[in-house]
């Protein structure tokens, strides 16, 4: 009986030592939960103001990105209009003989210009010369 009572008295021990050990490891399980919890909500709000800072960068060129598309579409509008423009003159008759009119008039002016320089210089010459032969004669 006596071993009975031993034994009887060591698994009472071994109850209440479970037991404590059962409220140490609860305890021990609610620190590691808080201290998971913890480390997922640090990486949580991590990846979020990564997230945010992402979404504001994609702004920032997606932002970009419409304005030089914009200029790109005006530079095709304007270089549109200048080879609609240099069709029309180049396939234009009407337009070339314009031009050349031009060109003839333009010739005719210059050659106007210079034949009256060339007339008044002539005028001067002769002036020149009938003063030095005036001039010749009386001296």
């Amino acid at each position: 009986m006596r071993v009975v009572s031993v034994v009887s008295g060591l698994v009472a021990e071994l109850l209440v030592e479970a037991r404590e050990c059962q409220t140490m490891s609860g305890t021990r399980i609610q620190d590691q939960s808080q201290a998971f919890d913890t480390e997922y909500e640090e990486k949580l709000s991590q990846t979020i103001a990564g997230h945010e800072e992402l979404q504001k960068q994609l702004q920032k060129l997606l932002s970009s990105w419409e304005a030089e598309r914009s200029q790109l579409k005006m530079k095709i509008l304007q270089l549109e209009h200048s080879l609609v423009d240099v069709i029309e003159r180049s396939n234009n008759p009407l337009r070339a003989e314009l031009l050349s009119q031009e060109k003839i008039r333009l010739i005719e002016e210059a050659k106007r210009e210079w034949t009256a320089q060339w007339v008044a210089e002539r005028k001067q010459l002769l002036a020149e010369i009938k003063r030095l032969r005036s001039s010749e004669s009386t001296g």
